[in-house]
C-alpha cells in the first residue's frame, strides 16, 4: 500500500496521513506496487528504431509474400481449368 511521507531536518520520514493523489512530500511503494510500475512502464515505452522498422518490415513482406503466393495459386488453378473463355 502506498503512503505519502514527509522528509524532516533531521532525516526521518513521517507519515502525513495524505491521500497519495495529493501527496505534496514522497510516495512509498511496496516492492510488489514497485515491480508492477516497472512491468507497466516497461511495456508501454516506445520500442527502438531497429526493433520498430524490423517488425514494419516483416508486416510488410508478409503482406507481399501473401499476395505473390495467391497471385501464384491463382495462375495455376487458371492453367489447370477447364473452362477457357
Amino acid at each position: 500500500m502506498a503512503e505519502c511521507v514527509v522528509l524532516n531536518a533531521d532525516g526521518t520520514l513521517t507519515s502525513t496521513g495524505q491521500p497519495v493523489s495529493e501527496c505534496a512530500g514522497y510516495v512509498l511503494v511496496s516492492s510488489t506496487e514497485h515491480a508492477q510500475m516497472s512491468f507497466l512502464s516497461d511495456l508501454f515505452t516506445w520500442p527502438e528504431p531497429e526493433i520498430a522498422a524490423s517488425w514494419l518490415v516483416g508486416a510488410f513482406g508478409f503482406v507481399l509474400v501473401c499476395n505473390v503466393a495467391g497471385s501464384l495459386v491463382g495462375s495455376v488453378v487458371k492453367a489447370v481449368s477447364t473452362e477457357r473463355d
